[in-house]
């Protein structure tokens, strides 16, 4: 499955573009809210949480992961909690403390990766489908954090490839 074509074909068609085609344009929680008909996906972590600022507890994003959660100052997980922000899990954990490499997903978490992600892509198909949206904005999948890549993990990056290759299609219905 190469990934450069997918992604080729999914930039043709503009409803879906890469954060990076942004261009000067920082993903920021003023920019995401000041944009509501676009669909951002962000990559975030399973404890859905990090950073020190209260996510609103009204928001979809706590209604289902739960209150008390926050989001950081960096990282694409600024956006986490907004409405039209939707979670993919590149990162199985975030514990403070705890080196980095201990909260990566590995090959070895292929079941459980595959459904967190599957449920993460039915949100985002439902989002999706509900007609609020006029396009979809893919985050960078080059986190240094998680490092899911095609060289590190490639089970799970074929997984995700395979997922961000289904939401194509259904862009296209």
């Amino acid at each position: 499955m190469n990934i450069l074509k997918i992604m080729s074909n999914i930039f043709n068609k503009k409803l879906i573009q890469q954060e990076q085609e942004l261009g000067d344009t920082l993903l920021t929680r003023e920019y995401v809210i000041s944009n509501p008909d676009v669909l951002f996906l962000f990559t975030d972590n399973t404890n859905r949480t990090s950073g020190s600022n209260k996510i609103n507890p009204n928001s979809w994003y706590s209604k289902k992961y739960g209150n008390n959660l926050c989001y950081p100052n960096i990282t694409q997980a600024v956006i986490r909690g907004l409405d039209n922000a939707y979670p993919i899990s590149t990162q199985r954990y975030y514990i403070k403390g705890v080196p980095i490499y201990k909260n990566r997903w590995n090959d070895s978490d292929f079941e459980e990766f595959k459904k967190v992600i599957d449920d993460e892509f039915l949100d985002i198909r439902n989002a999706w489908y509900s007609l609020k949206y006029k396009r979809i904005v893919l985050p960078s999948f080059a986190g240094k954090i998680s490092q899911l890549n095609r060289e590190r993990t490639p089970k799970l990056w074929n997984y995700l490839v395979l997922k961000i290759d289904e939401l194509y299609k259904q862009t296209e219905e």
